[in-house]
């Protein structure tokens, strides 16, 4: 009952009342493999949408003569495709070109993503939650935490010039994908074929095999969520408000 008073009193956002989205993505395929269908959808919705990739995508691919820079550009160009069949044009998806595979200084993320967030000015920062016991990879665990961090900097004036900074911005929420604890959802039903096109896309990741899997595990996992929020096919996301991320530890109950 307690819970129930406090999800009423502070909701839940509900991501499509935004208008300002920034995607960030530890890879070139992540924001598509994670929440393409939300983004097809956003735009049909005529939101604003930016897609931010913070790692270069230079370690490993499917193709065993790809490798460094030219894995890089490889996927560089896949990430431009994808987007755009999802509605995202080349002007709104910024690459950081961090090294991949942890190669990096996870301060100088945060940094580029506090500006970022400045600069773009998003009601949502989406990103992959960093707290998922069973995730492994350095990259997503990182980006997950400096998006949480940049987006706390971004909003007060000492903090966001410690990290290059001068000006602030104040977003209305943070919502994690690739989550085991989703709290709100995005009906994909009609953009669903969207997604599986542009995570087809990353032909330097994927085999044909590979999509008819993920065609498999989504359509099962998106029947899953659609039955929490009366849609066919949805994709979750555990999104916190600004009251819900500081000093609010039943969040995590919602």
């Amino acid at each position: 009952m307690f819970l129930k008073i406090l999800k009423k009193a502070v909701p839940v956002p509900r991501l499509e009342k935004f208008d300002r989205f920034l995607f960030v993505g530890p890879h070139p395929d992540d924001i598509e493999v994670a929440c393409g269908g939300t983004v097809a959808r956003l735009k049909q919705l005529g939101k604003h949408v930016t897609f931010v990739v913070v790692t270069d995508g230079s370690v490993g691919s499917i193709d065993q003569t790809l490798t460094g820079q030219q894995l890089a550009e490889t996927r560089r160009q896949e990430s431009l495709k994808s987007a755009k069949i999802l509605g995202v044009e080349e002007q709104d998806v910024v690459f950081l070109n961090f090294g991949d595979g942890n190669n990096y200084n996870v301060d100088e993320v945060t940094r580029s993503l506090v500006q970022c967030i400045v600069k773009f000015r998003p009601d949502v920062v989406l990103c992959p939650d960093h707290t998922v016991r069973s995730e492994t990879h350095p990259d997503h665990i990182n980006v997950g935490r400096c998006c949480t961090l940049a987006n706390f900097y971004a909003s007060w004036k000492a903090t966001a010039e410690r990290m290059g900074s001068d000006e602030t911005w104040l977003t209305r929420a943070i919502a994690y994908y690739y989550t085991d604890r989703p709290n709100t959802y995005v009906g994909v039903t009609k953009t669903f074929q969207k997604k599986m096109q542009a995570i087809s896309c990353h032909k330097s990741q994927f085999t044909q095999a590979d999509i008819k899997s993920f065609n498999t595990y989504f359509r099962l996992r998106g029947a899953r969520f659609g039955l929490r929020c009366g849609k066919r096919n949805a994709e979750g996301f555990c999104a916190l408000s600004n009251v819900h991320q500081h000093c609010f530890p039943e969040a995590s109950e919602f």
